[in-house]
């Protein structure tokens, strides 16, 4: 990311500075994190961190969840094989939806603290409650790893590629 491009996304995540989370949800392997007008669509590699541990991380919705894991124990199937019908996009299924449960039942404190990105596009948002979400960018192209959105007041996106960034005015490239 070159140095305009640095500044243009520095700029627009201290935004996010003081907005407390209001939200958390997924669609596929895509986070979406709200803070009232604004939204957060990671697309890339992620994980929340507290206290020393993973609270989520992207590879969770490719693993099981415990309800899955307690009836495949019920239904005398080895421990730690996945049978093979396994689909871990139904909802509650997988590992990340039980994170995203609990998360969105307290978001007391996820109020951003500081928002960083460095010159990869890799961005750190720091919490009040001494959480952190880690987000990097994990191509080397120029498909899309993560976007920040106000459809409220900005009539652009700022989206962050493996190879740089730019605004988009919103509502392009996206499904």
């Amino acid at each position: 990311m070159n140095i305009s491009e640095l500044t243009l996304v520095q700029t627009r995540l201290n935004c996010l500075i003081s907005q407390s989370v209001t939200a958390v949800s997924r669609v596929a392997d895509m986070l979406l994190v709200s803070f009232g007008d604004y939204e957060l669509r990671i697309q890339c590699y992620y994980r929340l961190t507290e206290n020393g541990a993973i609270l989520l991380a992207r590879n969770d919705v490719y693993q099981p969840s415990e309800k899955m894991w307690e009836l495949w124990r019920a239904m005398g199937c080895e421990e730690d094989c996945i049978p093979e019908d396994f689909r871990s996009d139904e909802p509650g299924a997988n590992r990340m939806d039980e994170c995203l449960e609990r998360l969105a039942g307290d978001l007391t404190g996820l109020t951003v603290q500081s928002a960083l990105v460095n010159h990869l596009g890799d961005l750190t948002l720091c919490f009040a409650t001494g959480a952190t979400l880690m987000v990097m960018t994990d191509t080397s192209g120029g498909e899309e790893c993560w976007r920040l959105m106000n459809d409220a007041s900005w009539t652009d996106d700022l989206v962050v590629y493996g190879d740089g960034a730019e605004l988009q005015r919103a509502g392009d490239g996206m499904e």
